[in-house]
């Protein structure tokens, strides 16, 4: 049950968004001979434009009359039922009315040119695969400036960059190798991340708003994998990997007119991840189950922010990134009569979903940080069942979040007292069942 407390509690939104790309990619291969050494040389090329146009409508529900006089029965009236009757609508009563806001509308351009170059080259007991890569950027976006009427600026940004990778596959024997690796990657903010448009994310229950002074994340990988095949199909490998991250971008969050939240995106100076997996795919059969197979992936992460020196920032991971990750699954899988059954496990560990930022001061003067926002660990099963009916008829069954645990994040404040005490205090800040999710599909193939 929800009520007005006044006439523009409730809105209703309508947004459009148009978006249309176009990429070209052009390669070419070459085989060079040296004998029996055969190295190869392969040239590409590559292009993209991309138009987004995005725009947004809203409308609050406003009381024609003071809206401190709203009558009792408005104000604790079913919603629903309020909006569904034309009666509650006319002349001193209830009329919509937009809420005209131009600066939430954008559009822009992007376009990507590239040209790269990969050579193999392979050995008797030795493949190294080196390559270069280098990417021209230009985005424009276009925003108003002004609520009420169209009054575009256009911002420019411009990158050029090179991304060099290496990777090289040592083989001690037909079922052991060694893989060593590096290579350079980007992750460039979207249109809506760096627009100062500002929407509201129902998952949140939050507004978020973009930044236009938010840069391209540069990350630096490093793996170092051994790789065992016990037989065909089946794979055990573990690996060591480090990551340098270069301006990362990061969900942050502060409190806006009195206890709204609203989202935003902030580049980090720097970040380090580092840590283990363990990667098993093992086929059953050893301890008498030939039709089942087993799958594992599990990692270990320890990830440390970066900050400037004189920066007073509490150490922290990066947003995003959890301490462990386990995927797991269970898969069944008779050809003979046409049946696939697949039970798969997930879980994340503790992980911040936005970073709080000063959110004011406190009466005595000193800035008042919120405390970051952690997404709790959870347990999720998704099961999928498979049967196939001569060649031509398929049925598929999945059931998504069997165990539907609740969705939960939390806040560890830490609260100082006159006293010189100190206490951490947890708050569930929001907490919701996600659902479970069933679909049934059948495919005919003619």
């Amino acid at each position: 049950m929800y009520a007005l407390s006044t006439g523009n509690d409730i809105s209703r939104e309508w947004t459009k968004l148009d978006e249309h790309i176009l990429s070209v990619n052009i390669t070419d291969d070459h085989k060079l001979h040296f004998g029996q050494w055969q190295p190869k040389i392969k040239l590409g090329a590559y292009g993209e434009y991309r138009t987004r146009k995005y725009t947004t409508r809203e409308f609050i529900y406003n009381w024609n009359a003071d809206e401190n006089h709203m009558p009792a029965d408005f104000r604790h009236m079913d919603v629903p039922t309020l909006l569904s009757d034309e009666a509650n609508f006319g002349e001193d009563k209830l009329y919509m009315l937009e809420q005209v806001r131009m600066r939430n509308n954008y559009k822009g351009n992007n376009t990507i040119g590239a040209g790269y170059l990969l050579v193999n080259l392979p050995f008797r007991l030795m493949d190294i695969n080196a390559g270069l890569r280098y990417e021209y950027d230009k985005m424009e976006l276009i925003s108003n400036t002004k609520d009420t009427e169209e009054s575009h600026m256009s911002r420019f940004y411009k990158y050029g960059d090179f991304f060099p990778s290496a990777n090289m596959t040592y083989r001690l024997n037909d079922r052991h190798q060694f893989r060593l690796s590096y290579g350079r990657s980007i992750n460039r903010p979207e249109f809506r991340e760096v627009s100062s448009s500002v929407y509201y994310d129902f998952d949140l229950a939050s507004s978020v708003q973009g930044n236009t002074e938010l840069r391209n994340c540069y990350v630096d990988n490093i793996d170092l994998r051994y790789e065992y095949y016990p037989s065909k199909g089946e794979q055990i490998s573990l690996a060591f990997f480090y990551k340098h991250f270069d301006s990362p971008i990061e969900w942050t969050y502060t409190v806006a007119g009195g206890t709204d939240l609203v989202y935003s995106y902030v580049n980090a100076h720097s970040a380090d991840n580092y840590g283990l997996e363990l990667d098993i795919r093992k086929n059953l059969g050893f301890i008498g189950l030939p039709y089942f197979d087993w799958s594992f992936n599990g990692s270990l992460i320890k990830s440390q922010v970066n900050f400037p020196a004189g920066m007073k920032e509490e150490n922290r991971p990066m947003q995003g990134q959890s301490p462990y990750l386990i995927n797991t699954g269970v898969f069944y899988h008779n050809e003979q009569i046409g049946f696939d059954v697949a039970l798969l496990y997930n879980r994340i560990g503790k992980r911040i979903i936005g970073v709080g930022r000063s959110g004011g001061t406190t009466g005595d003067g000193d800035n008042a940080r919120i405390p970051d926002s952690y997404e709790m660990p959870r347990d999720a099963f998704d099961l999928t069942a498979t049967k196939k009916f001569g060649k031509h008829l398929e049925l598929k069954a999945t059931v998504r979040d069997l165990l539907n645990q609740p969705v939960r994040y939390m806040q560890f404040a830490k609260v100082s007292y006159s006293d010189g005490r100190h206490q951490e205090v947890e708050q569930i800040t929001r907490k919701y069942v996600p659902g479970r999710n069933l679909g049934f599909t059948a495919i005919y193939k003619f």
